[in-house]
């Protein structure tokens, strides 16, 4: 289903839609574009950078405006690094509102963010040498995840407008499908979401948010802390929960 919005400008002279379904900002209202460079591309992209990752698998939750998407085909080239990037997004933008987005005016690639939004969904395409996209016109609840990635960019809408994107279930399929010593960003600093994320195995950290929010969050799969934990990669948060529910004591035995 197809979301209308009516389109705000931010404090950075970026859109920012008003979601007619949740009635929330797409963006922030001190910067959609700053926020997103802030949250997604240094606190995700530019950690990994550090880490010497030379390559970079991406899933997105949300893809919403299309701006996330648009800024890492930017980074990508800039920084000559190749990425595979997936979103998920279960209410379009209306096709009027996408056409209006000021993303690729301000940013200099209005034909990118154009293509962008026009593009099929479920199919992959080369953009440049160094971006693959594919987007999915699906709900996260029902998506079949079976790839692995070294990023999650968890930009759903609001825990007060979307509970069920941030508790345990969903967390846990994130959780699961990040190569160890991956990354999931959020600009989400509650703590009921970072006390979530602690249980399904991330080690959180709260960092300096984007203007107008003094904290976010970046999680990490951490393989040091799995390895001390001797629990091997089979060992999944679904597996976890399953011998929770099953009454197991510990899903690690000796016998």
């Amino acid at each position: 289903m197809p979301d209308n919005q009516k389109l705000q400008i931010s404090e950075d002279g970026s859109h920012t839609p008003i979601s007619e379904i949740f009635q929330v900002t797409y963006h922030s209202i001190h910067g959609a574009i700053t926020e997103s460079n802030v949250v997604f591309i240094d606190a995700g992209l530019n950690f990994l950078l550090k880490n010497n990752y030379s390559s970079i698998s991406i899933f997105e939750m949300g893809f919403g405006t299309g701006l996330n998407a648009l800024l890492t085909y930017i980074w990508a080239e800039k920084n000559q690094v190749n990425v595979d990037y997936h979103t998920i997004e279960a209410y379009p933008v209306s096709k009027d509102t996408s056409d209006q987005l000021n993303y690729g005016e301000i940013l200099g690639y209005q034909e990118i963010l154009y293509q962008l939004h026009k593009c099929d969904w479920e199919i992959e395409i080369n953009f440049s040498p160094y971006f693959s996209f594919c987007k999915y016109h699906q709900e996260l609840e029902n998506f079949d995840l079976k790839s692995k990635y070294d990023v999650v960019f968890f930009d759903a809408f609001s825990p007060a407008s979307q509970p069920q994107l941030w508790e345990t279930p969903i967390l846990g399929k994130m959780y699961d499908i990040l190569n160890y010593n991956g990354v999931l960003v959020s600009y989400c600093a509650q703590g009921a979401f970072k006390r979530n994320l602690k249980t399904v195995g991330f080690r959180v950290e709260a960092i300096p948010g984007p203007p107008g929010k003094r904290e976010m969050t970046r999680a990490i799969k951490d393989l040091s802390k799995v390895k001390s934990a001797g629990i091997t990669e089979e060992f999944t948060f679904d597996v976890v929960l399953e011998s929770i529910i099953a009454g197991v004591d510990t899903i690690i035995s000796g016998d």
